[in-house]
């Protein structure tokens, strides 16, 4: 047989064998042929697909490899025909050895079998054998087995394919190769088309153009193309020389053109035929000659200096011009403007008028700085310095400027804006600017500070009114308050009303700490206001809260309203009295204030006499130039200060201060004519009359001067003189009370050791054996804490512990972290102290290791302890050193005092580590260090010492008491009754002394609560005494006199307090207060006029106010409050 015959036999078999489709038949003759099937399948998949994918990785590698050198083959004749062909060759070739050959190969039975007994040798050629017996099964003579034996054989090879897998016969490896062969060739064009999108999009159009003319390659004919083909284009870039960029070259470009403004293209192209001349037009209107070299390349240069396309122009070697079809796109990138920010401090500030402002900011351009400045504007006047200036190219740029406002000659009120400006090295386009953000330097004014303080009294003012206003008409003993809910919602809207007013009262309170002006005075009267407001307040809301919990439903008892309103009617009387004395206290400020411009006035005036002489002197008009404006400065100046007078004449307790003659005194003297003069004089030239209307000007102001400051004066005496009378009549009373209280104290003392004596004489040898045992027990003790001490000595844990604590507190003492004034907790403060990196290492690192050693102490409740002891010892020690003082001088109730303060800490001690030594017994710990058991037992020993000599000093003080009880006698007695009885006479004086004190409280802010406070403390002491000599305790009573002594002398000094507080007020002096911020002004006015004792009736409330108030409650609202409080309620309801 031949073997085209044998091949289409095979061919034919397969076919069937494919097409075999028995599934459900058992016989072994089916399980074979359905398992070849299966085989035959997985070969020609395997083979036809692998190698397909084997194929189509090539396609792509020739595609690349045709479209890079598509220009180079158009150069050839016939060159890209010749590319097709190989191609093509190369492709056939590939199919027939890795698809076709294989298949025609290995597609034939007895192949398939071997391939399926080459996987699985244990068939021992069972399937080849039943295949080819088998077919040979009707062929009797070429059988030489029976059909039984075949059939054994067949059914026998069956069963053990049965049990085979036929999906691993054939391995996966060529269709794994082909797919990955695939994948990498996609993956890699990807990757060569992203880099050369331009180029390949151009060119791969260009490689499969030829196939468009039909039968070139059929026929063999490699023909040129009549349109010419234009490719190969390399562009060269040549930067601007201020760009630092170095020329680059870029081969094979898609043409398109990107660069930086100014840049030179350098562009060479390649054509596919003979060239005589070539040129590009740009924009459609400019035309550029190229240069033409080997007849096919051409080569020119386009200056970019603006967005646009151009295209190719050619005229071949027959004459015929030939403009290419595609448009090529030139980008011009423009230069970016430069950016320049401030990074500190990037925010309005306050400063002084001499202050050195840090100022680090950051530069940065894409190609180069050139100069960065400092623009700065003060009263409309624009001024620049040059920060930093680059001759060499600087992209970035990071700098600092300490600029000094010295420099400047700035004056409060002053208001600089600044910003920093950038020039970059463009010189194309010429340099471009960039600025950065405006901030604001405010030179800080005392006066403005004050002001605005000022400002929030009066607002304060409102609010206390508004509150007077719901006080008044929100009364709680109103029927509709009845109903719980709706006491509780009228209430709620007060006690808004009253947090907004202490919120006022710390903000100018934290205000004054940095107001210069501020009268010492004021503070400490806003102070003691605020107290007493928060007192009252506090003291009513408390009893709503608590009666209301006390109401089961909504129905409030009409006596709880009543107690109610009682508290309501304290709370309106405080607010009263804190509004009368606010508008008074406002207006003698303001009045200040006003002085204190009259007297730059004043200062004004004297400076334009000085110019006026200069100018007489010199004729320099320049001096004349700044008279005028300095005559402006007044006339403004002027102007403030007579609408400030005319606002403060209308106020309703000005008017006797500021009357109407002296408004007109200020009026005739016209002092605004003698500005209008002396300006007209000045305009004219006449410098002679300009310095006589000057002259003038300076006597009428001296006498405005003088009765703003004779209304100032007649203000300050009925602001603080009445309290100073008072004042002074409390300290008197005081003092006399004190020393009658005093020679009752010696007295009821020397009665005292009197007895002393007596009991002593008789039980001399009693006391001196007692006191004797007791100094044994005192050293007893003494041993045992020092021998405690030693040890606490020697123990490191506790030692490095307490050192590094000490450490850390001194570190933060020195970086100002711990409150270091009074103020500290009146007003919170968020300010963290400036802190370097090593001092905050320092820090985290004590922090670290107080906290290690601390974990350590508290794993051992013994050690803990001790730590204890440790920090009580020394007090326990002086306790005990002052008790051998009392023991030696033999005074039994002291002694015993400080007897019971020492059992009291070392019975403490000793029960902590009773408990700590139980709770490590039941934990199972081992013995404790010896050093450790003696030191707690010494403990013990010191404890069970102090509880003896305290029950000792019990009964020795009992047996004593009997003893001097028995010792008294009748002229004894009578004198205890003498002194019982003026004891209570001096209370009854220290209460009416409290009553004196509380109303000047209430009238004069200028009183805290802390002397009354004493003399409530004082009267308790008195009045424990006058029981004290009444039950014949006479030691108990010398106690309570010497309380009472000291509390009359704390009393004292919170009176003579308050009594400086007003002196400082009197004076009319900035507050020297230790937390003022140390921001000032160059000059600061002041006054120290002296005063004098204004009428008593400085402080009472004007009866035509609580008129008002009264006639409130009936018929309605008092027609001052009726606009206030429409607009509080319109408000609520919006």
């Amino acid at each position: 047989m031949s073997k085209t015959s044998k091949l289409i036999t095979n061919l034919i078999d397969i076919v069937t064998l494919l097409n075999f489709r028995d599934a459900k038949s058992q016989s072994g003759e089916s399980i074979i042929n359905r398992s070849l099937r299966l085989v035959c399948k997985h070969v020609i998949v395997n083979r036809l697909f692998g190698g397909v994918a084997v194929v189509l990785s090539l396609m792509v590698a020739l595609v690349m490899t045709g479209a890079f050198s598509v220009t180079t083959l158009l150069r050839l004749s016939g060159g890209l025909g010749a590319f097709y062909l190989l191609c093509l060759a190369v492709l056939s070739v590939v199919f027939f050895k890795l698809i076709v050959r294989p298949l025609v190969s290995v597609l034939n039975r007895e192949k398939i079998a071997l391939l399926i007994e080459q996987k699985y040798p244990s068939l021992n050629n069972a399937l080849i054998s039943s295949l080819q017996l088998t077919k040979s099964r009707g062929d009797a003579e070429k059988l030489h087995y029976s059909d039984q034996m075949v059939s054994m054989l067949v059914d026998d090879t069956s069963r053990k394919l049965k049990q085979l897998n036929m999906q691993v016969v054939v391995g996966r490896k060529f269709l794994l190769f082909g797919n990955t062969l695939l994948i990498f060739s996609v993956l890699l064009f990807g990757a060569v088309y992203a880099f050369h999108r331009a180029s390949l999009d151009k060119n791969i159009p260009l490689f499969f153009s030829y196939l468009s003319d039909r039968g070139e390659i059929i026929r063999g004919q490699f023909a040129t193309p009549t349109v010419p083909v234009i490719g190969d284009i390399t562009v060269s870039y040549r930067y601007p020389l201020y760009s630092g960029m170095e020329p680059k070259t870029f081969y094979n470009t898609s043409g398109n053109i990107k660069a930086l403004k100014g840049s030179e293209a350098q562009i060479s192209a390649t054509t596919d035929r003979p060239l005589v001349s070539a040129k590009i037009i740009f924009n459609e209107s400019t035309i550029i000659p190229l240069t033409v070299e080997n007849n096919k390349t051409m080569n020119g240069v386009l200056q970019l200096l603006e967005n646009g396309s151009y295209c190719f122009e050619i005229t071949d070697s027959r004459g015929n011009v030939t403009r290419d079809q595609a448009l090529y796109m030139v980008e011009v990138l423009p230069d970016q403007t430069p950016h320049v920010s401030i990074d500190t401090p990037a925010k309005d500030l306050v400063v002084n008028e001499k202050d050195v402002v840090h100022l680090q900011y950051n530069a940065k351009d894409d190609y180069g700085l050139t100069e960065i400045s400092l623009v700065y504007e003060v009263r409309n006047e624009k001024n620049a310095r040059a920060l930093s200036r680059f001759s060499k190219r600087q992209v970035l740029y990071n700098g600092t400027y300490k600029w000094s406002l010295s420099e400047l000659n700035l004056q409060p009120d002053d208001k600089v804006a600044y910003y920093l400006e950038v020039k970059d090295n463009d010189t194309i386009s010429g340099p471009k600017t960039g600025t950065s953000a405006t901030y604001y330097l405010e030179i800080y004014s005392s006066r403005k500070k004050h002001q605005e303080l000022i400002q929030l009294q009066e607002s304060l003012v409102k609010e206390a009114l508004r509150l007077l206003s719901d006080d008044l008409v929100n009364r709680v003993d109103d029927e509709r308050c009845a109903s719980k809910e709706y006491l509780l919602m009228r209430q709620d809207i007060i006690k808004e009303r009253v947090g907004i007013i202490n919120r006022l009262f710390t903000d100018i309170l934290v205000g004054m700490q940095e107001d210069t002006i501020a009268n010492y005075s004021v503070y400490y009267s806003l102070e003691n206001l605020r107290k007493k407001f928060r007192d009252v307040t506090e003291q009513k809301q408390e009893a709503i809260q608590k009666s209301m919990l006390s109401v089961a439903d909504d129905n409030v008892p009409v006596t709880m309203l009543t107690e109610l309103q009682l508290l309501q009617d304290a709370e309106v009387a405080e607010v009263e009295d804190m509004i009368m004395f606010l508008n008074e206290m406002i207006q003698k400020q303001k009045l200040d204030e006003v002085i204190d411009t009259g007297k730059d006035l004043i200062q004004s005036q004297n400076t334009i006499e000085q110019l006026l002489n200069q100018l007489r002197e010199t004729g320099n008009m320049k001096l004349n130039e700044k008279a005028l404006a300095e005559l402006k400065n007044i006339e403004n100046m002027i102007q403030q200060m007579m609408m400030k007078l005319m606002q403060m004449a209308q106020s309703e307790h000005m008017d006797e201060f500021l009357n109407a003659d002296a408004m007109k005194g200020i009026e005739q003297d016209n002092v605004m004519n003698d500005v209008n003069e002396m300006k007209n004089a000045l305009k004219n030239g006449d410098f002679e009359g300009a310095l006589q209307a000057a002259q003038r000007m300076l006597s009428s102001l001296q006498k405005m001067m003088d009765q703003m400051n004779s209304a100032s004066q007649g203000l300050t005496d009925s602001f603080y003189s009445d309290s100073l009378k008072k004042m002074d009549k409390a300290l008197d009373s005081m003092s006399e009370l004190e020393n009658k209280q005093r020679a009752l104290a010696e007295k009821t003392e020397e009665l005292k050791k009197d007895i002393q004596e007596r009991v002593s004489e008789s039980m001399n040898e009693t006391l001196k054996s007692f006191f004797e045992k007791q100094e044994e027990r005192i050293e007893a003790v003494k041993r045992d804490i020092e021998g405690a001490k030693e040890y606490l000595a020697k123990n490191e844990l506790l030692q490095e512990y307490l050192q590094t604590k000490q450490q850390l507190q001194q570190f933060s003492e020195q970086r100002g972290m711990l409150p270091m004034n009074r103020f500290s907790d009146l007003f919170e403060s968020t300010e963290e102290p400036d802190m370097s990196k090593e001092e905050a290492g320092k820090l985290s690192e004590l922090t670290r290791k107080n906290a290690e050693l601390n974990r350590e102490i508290n794993r051992d409740p013994l050690q803990r302890d001790f730590l204890y002891v440790d920090k009580e010892l020394p007090q326990t020690e002086e306790a005990l050193s002052h008790l051998k003082e009392m023991m030696k001088g033999k005074d039994i109730n002291e002694s015993l005092e400080l007897a019971r303060e020492v059992a009291q800490n070392t019975n403490h001690w000793n029960n902590r580590m009773q408990e700590s030594l139980e709770l490590k017994k039941s934990e199972g710990e081992e013995a404790l260090p010896q050093e450790e058991s003696e030191t707690a037992q010494k403990i013990e020993d010191a404890a069970q010492q102090s509880q003896e000599i305290v029950r000792d000093l019990e009964s020795m003080t009992k047996f004593l008491d009997q003893h001097r009880m028995a010792s008294m006698n009748q002229e004894d007695q009578e004198a205890l009754q003498q002194y019982a009885e003026k004891q209570g006479e001096y209370k009854n004086e220290t209460d009416e002394l409290m009553e004196m004190l509380e109303q000047l409280s209430k009238q004069t802010p200028f009183m805290d609560e802390d002397a009354n406070r004493q003399l409530e403390m004082a009267s308790n002491s008195m009045s424990g005494a006058k029981q004290r000599l009444e039950g014949q305790d006479i030691p108990g009573a010398v106690i309570e006199e010497r309380e009472s002594l000291y509390r009359l002398a704390e009393a004292k000094k919170g009176v003579q307090k308050a009594k400086e507080h007003v002196k400082q007020g009197m004076m009319g002096e900035g507050m020297p207060m230790p937390f003022r911020g140390r921001m000032e002004e160059g000059q600061v006015a002041s006054t120290s006029e002296k005063v004098e004792i204004p009428s008593e009736d400085a402080y009472k409330v004007p009866k035509k106010f609580r008129e008002e108030i009264l006639d409130a409650l009936k018929e309605g609202l008092p027609e001052k409050y009726k606009e206030l409080n429409k607009d509080y309620y319109q408000r609520l309801v919006d």
